[in-house]
C-alpha cells in the first residue's frame, strides 16, 4: 500500500510470526524505538479485563533498514512473535465458518488449503504490523507539527456528543478510551454485561489530523478521503467511514454546512469545518477529521448457525477461543498510527517532507 511510502504485511494469526516491510522512508531519520514499544502496548492483547485473554509481548523485531537507531534508506523489515495462539480452539472450525468472520469468503476463494485457525492472515492480530510501521511514520509527522489524535466516542449505546480538545495520550487513560469519566464508567459497564451474555458491542471511533498544511493530497482517485478509506478497510471490522459532517450531510441546507473563508494572519481562514478538512479530495489547513464505524466481534459465546461443508448440511458452532467483547478498544491505535502511513505517503508524494531530515 501507498506510493512513495510503501507498506507490506506478512504473516498470519497462528503461524510463528507476524510482520512487515516499511519502505520510502527518508534516510537519517532517528527512529525512537521505545515510542513504538509504546504504541504496541496500546494495542497489545490481555491487557485488561474487557479485551482478549490472549497474551502476546508484542516485541519489535528489526531486521533491516535501520541502523544504531537511524533510517538507512533500505526497506524498514521486522517481524513480531506470536507466542500464545492455541489453534486447538479452531480445529471444529475448519469445516464450520464462523458467521461474521471471513472463513466462509476465505474458503471459497483459497478452498480446503486456506490458513484457518484464528482467522488465518485475515485476522486482526495483522494490525500489530500495522501498528509498527503507523508508529515510525507519527514519529516523522512530529517532526513536521503534525499530530493525530484519536479516541471512541460510542461504544454500544452509549455515546460522547461534545467534541474535547486534549493531546494524543488522553484517550489511553480511560478503560473503554472513551475520554470521559462518566460515559467511560457506562461503556465499561455495559461491555462487562455483554460479556456476560455471551455478547460483544460494536463501537466507533473519531480521527482529527492537526497541523496539516492545506494543498496536500491529490484530486480524484487519489483524493485524501479515498487513500484513507482504503487503509480504514485494510482494518478488519471496519464497516463505514465519513469525513467531516459525513452523512449529516443529507439531512442539511447548503446555506448551513458552507465553511465559508476569511483573511486570517495573510491567509485564508475558514468560519467552520464542516467538510473534515478536505476540499476537492486536498487538505485546506483546518484539522482533516474522520469517524469509522467498528462492528461488533463476530467471535461471540452464544450458538450460531452455519453450514457443513463437508457435506453441506445445516449446522451450528458455539465459538471457543479468546476474543475481544468491543474490538474497538484495540482498534484505536490501529486507526491512529495507520492514519500516520497515509498522510505521510501523501506528504511525499506531494513534496511537502523536504525539512524532516536536519
Amino acid at each position: 500500500m501507498g506510493s512513495n511510502v510503501r507498506y507490506t504485511v506478512f504473516g498470519e494469526s497462528h503461524g510463528q510470526a507476524i510482520g512487515g516491510v516499511l519502505d520510502g522512508m527518508p534516510s537519517g531519520f532517528r527512529v525512537n524505538l521505545p515510542e513504538i514499544t509504546k504504541w504496541m502496548e496500546r494495542r497489545r492483547p490481555g491487557q485488561s479485563e474487557i479485551t482478549t485473554r490472549r497474551t502476546e509481548q508484542d516485541i519489535v523485531n528489526i531486521i533491516s533498514g535501520i541502523t544504531n537507531e537511524y533510517t538507512n534508506g533500505g526497506p524498514i523489515a521486522y517481524y513480531i512473535e506470536n507466542s500464545d495462539a492455541i489453534s486447538e480452539h479452531y480445529s471444529e472450525l475448519e469445516f464450520k465458518p464462523r458467521p461474521g468472520h471471513a472463513d466462509i469468503t476465505m474458503y471459497e476463494k483459497y478452498g480446503s488449503h486456506r490458513a484457518f485457525a484464528g482467522g488465518g492472515f485475515s485476522s486482526g492480530r495483522l494490525t500489530a504490523s500495522l501498528v509498527a510501521a503507523g508508529a515510525m511514520c507519527m514519529q516523522v509527522l512530529d517532526g513536521l507539527g503534525i499530530d493525530i489524535v484519536s479516541y471512541i466516542d460510542r461504544i454500544g449505546d452509549v455515546s460522547l456528543n461534545a467534541e474535547t480538545k486534549f493531546d494524543q495520550d488522553y484517550p489511553y487513560s480511560f478503560k473503554t478510551r472513551i475520554p470521559d469519566n462518566e460515559k467511560d464508567n457506562e461503556a465499561h459497564q455495559s461491555i462487562i454485561r455483554a460479556m456476560g451474555e455471551g455478547d460483544s458491542l460494536g463501537s466507533s471511533i473519531q480521527t482529527e489530523v492537526r497541523g496539516l498544511k492545506p494543498g496536500i493530497g491529490e484530486p480524484y482517485f487519489n483524493s485524501m478521503e479515498s487513500e484513507i478509506s482504503r487503509m480504514m478497510f485494510s482494518i478488519p471490522g471496519i464497516k463505514g467511514i465519513e469525513f467531516g459532517r459525513g452523512f449529516g450531510f443529507s439531512g442539511a441546507l447548503g446555506s448551513q454546512v458552507k465553511d465559508e473563508m476569511y483573511v486570517k494572519d495573510g491567509g485564508v481562514g475558514f468560519m467552520a469545518n464542516n467538510n473534515g478538512g478536505i476540499l476537492g479530495g486536498i487538505s485546506n489547513g483546518m484539522p482533516v477529521k474522520f469517524r469509522v464505524a467498528v462492528k461488533p466481534t463476530s467471535s461471540i459465546r452464544k450458538e450460531e448457525k452455519t453450514v457443513d461443508l463437508r457435506d453441506m448440511t445445516d449446522s451450528a458452532i458455539r465459538i471457543q477461543g479468546r476474543h475481544d467483547p468491543c474490538i474497538g478498544i484495540r482498534a484505536l491505535p490501529v486507526v491512529q498510527t495507520s492514519t500516520a502511513i497515509v498522510i505521510l505517503d501523501l506528504i511525499m508524494t506531494g513534496g511537502f517532507a523536504k525539512k524532516v531530515i536536519s
